[in-house]
């Protein structure tokens, strides 16, 4: 086996906080994670089906410290990973994204739009918060949106935007009935954030002038919703969820709700805590003891993960690929794959191969600096000089001014290569 690298330990936050280049989003920094993704769109799919709603709808995780979740003006929900580190249960999780899908499904954020184009007073963030009172405290930098601080907004607009969240909350709760399932677990995430709140300060009166209802306010609708008794759990998603939750709290330095988990997830979430601090025999060992009886091949991708933080690529690579063989559109597991191919030894031949099929993953991350690192290694030994130029422009395109931006694509825009093209276009597009 390989040494361990230096800085290796390091590492492993990138691995699993696959963060995306070049974002010139104001929010925290993004986590790109398969598992985690495919349930969340699965819980989606479920919400959209039962309330027949047709909008196509995007989600982003935050690496953030805060419980929340919201929906900005492009109508994009935006998830916190400290919320899914304190739901006790999936329905909470999805109760929170009935939620948000109900401020979009509602046509809130188009009516936030106008009102806060006539007040002219604010930036468009156009913020909505989570079911469970988001994340309202007293960093305006954390804000977003959430609460108003200024008075020069009418009480007529506070009013209304409590109405819209009110709103929210009752789509929330038809949606839990409409699957059949109750909300015993949001109400014990509604009494966490008031808790936390209040120990922040978050007073009541402070309350008042929040886009959100009072708590106890909340808390009362959904004991008071009558038809909200469903007794639909659906074990085998929330074992896939406790294993998400479990994962997002190992690489958190969070050791109170560590110790809350029940095994296996405690083991789980303790061997990538393990893996961190420097103890690698000691963490696979933990994993290795939970793989023996369980068949979840993203145990599989977390063990690569730890092992690759330690420096171990060709180990690493093998249960990537184990992971692909069940998931072969995860690709994040691709992207690690396919920037830790070693390529000194090999042939041009060889090198080409890896160059053209990888190219739907430098279509579909053409902002990632993994990706772009990997090809300008690949086009350098191929001297592949155009190819060259445009990764090492992409990769300064945040330092360019935008006549000197213009006038280089259109010169890149002159290339016979198709893919090359097809990529120039690409980064047109969203510049």
């Amino acid at each position: 086996m390989k040494k361990k690298q230096v800085g290796g330990l390091k590492r492993i936050l990138i691995f699993f906080l696959f963060f995306i280049f070049s974002s010139q989003s104001s929010y925290s920094s993004q986590i790109l994670d398969y598992e985690t993704e495919a349930f969340i769109n699965q819980i989606l799919k479920d919400i959209f089906e039962v309330n027949k709603v047709n909008k196509k709808i995007k989600f982003r995780i935050n690496n953030s410290n805060e419980i929340n979740a919201f929906v900005d003006i492009d109508n994009i929900i935006h998830i916190n990973s400290e919320l899914i580190m304190h739901c006790t249960d999936y329905v909470a999780l999805l109760s929170v994204l009935a939620h948000e899908v109900g401020h979009i499904d509602l046509n809130h954020i188009t009516l936030r739009k106008k009102t806060i184009e006539e007040s002219k007073k604010y930036n468009t963030l156009g913020l909505l918060s989570v079911i469970a009172g988001s994340t309202v405290t007293q960093n305006s930098q954390l804000l977003q949106g959430a609460i108003l601080t200024s008075a020069t907004l009418s009480n007529q607009y506070i009013v209304f935007s409590k109405e819209q969240e009110m709103e929210a909350d009752l789509y929330s709760l038809k949606t839990l009935n409409l699957l059949n399932t109750n909300s015993n677990s949001i109400q014990t995430l509604l009494k966490t954030i008031e808790e936390k709140l209040l120990d922040k300060g978050f007073s009541k009166d402070k309350q008042r002038i929040s886009t959100h209802p009072y708590f106890e306010d909340r808390i009362s609708l959904i004991n008071n919703f009558q038809n909200n008794k469903g007794n639909n759990f659906d074990s085998k998603y929330n074992e896939r969820f406790n294993y998400i939750k479990a994962k997002f709290i190992g690489y958190s330095d969070n050791e109170e709700l560590l110790k809350k988990l029940n095994e296996p997830f405690k083991t789980y979430a303790e061997s990538i805590k393990i893996s961190r601090n420097g103890n690698l025999k000691m963490s696979l060992q933990n994993l290795n003891k939970i793989l023996k009886n369980n068949n979840n091949s993203f145990l599989l991708e977390t063990k690569a993960d730890i092992l690759l933080s330690h420096g171990y690529t060709k180990q690493a690579i093998k249960f990537y690929k184990k992971n692909l063989e069940e998931y072969p559109l995860n690709y994040y597991a691709q992207i690690r794959i396919f920037e830790n191919t070693e390529i000194k030894n090999l042939s041009n031949s060889d090198i080409e191969i890896i160059f053209q099929n990888n190219k739907d993953l430098l279509f579909k991350y053409f902002n990632n600096k993994n990706v772009l690192f990997k090809y300008i290694e690949l086009s350098k030994k191929l001297n592949k000089k155009d190819w060259l130029e445009f990764f090492k422009f992409v990769l300064s395109i945040n330092n360019i001014e935008k006549e000197v931006f213009e006038t280089k694509i259109e010169n890149f825009k002159k290339t016979k290569n198709q893919d090359l093209l097809k990529l120039v276009n690409l980064i047109q597009k969203i510049n």
